[in-house]
């Protein structure tokens, strides 16, 4: 197996044990290594730390599931903004489901000036901007849209003192993520349509 192979062998471990519900804190280094039938020392190699290879496998995980809204398939008929929305919402459904680790992915990832997360919805917003925008503005625009839903997930008891927003109650929190989307999009289309 070469190093690609193995490295990603070992990510698709760990998202696998992530979708069995497996509470991250509870996820060893040694475990992964056993169901990847791989060292210990290939993990450290390859990932530097249990919480890097965490990180990892998250964001391969999301982009996995953002993919399946860029190609054709089940949301092929939908409005590229609505396909946008569903996707957030999807997206924050799984980390509802492993709060713990997506807390502190964010923070890692905020901490680190992490900037790929973003990039998973640029395709959407292609789509939603056709020629409209060049790739500069629609990373912009990507950021503007995950930034605060990143922000909000780190501390939802907080979010909700400052909003009146409870992002634990899922009709609130796809309200949020409409509205989000909404502002975002609807000013950018109005004013290119406007100079044009």
């Amino acid at each position: 197996m070469s190093g690609t192979d193995a490295r990603n062998n070992i990510i698709k471990v760990v998202v696998a044990m992530l979708a069995e519900g497996k509470d991250v804190e509870k996820i060893t280094v040694r475990q992964v290594a056993e169901r990847a039938n791989v060292g210990m020392g290939l993990i450290n190699y390859h990932f530097n730390s249990k919480n890097a290879l965490l990180g990892i496998a998250v964001a391969d995980y999301m982009a996995t599931m953002a993919a399946d809204f860029a190609t054709p398939g089940e949301y092929s008929g939908s409005e590229p903004s609505e396909k946008l929305k569903i996707m957030l919402t999807k997206l924050y459904s799984f980390a509802e489901q492993h709060e713990k680790l997506i807390k502190f992915t964010i923070t890692q990832n905020l901490l680190d000036g992490e900037m790929q997360t973003p990039l998973f919805i640029v395709p959407l917003l292609g789509e939603i901007f056709a020629d409209r925008l060049d790739p500069i503005q629609l990373r912009i625009i990507a950021l503007q849209i995950l930034l605060p839903i990143q922000v909000a997930s780190i501390n939802p008891s907080k979010f909700l003192l400052y909003s009146g927003i409870d992002l634990r109650d899922e009709q609130q929190r796809n309200h949020y993520i409409g509205t989000l989307v909404d502002n975002l999009l609807k000013p950018q289309t109005k004013l290119k349509d406007n100079v044009s």
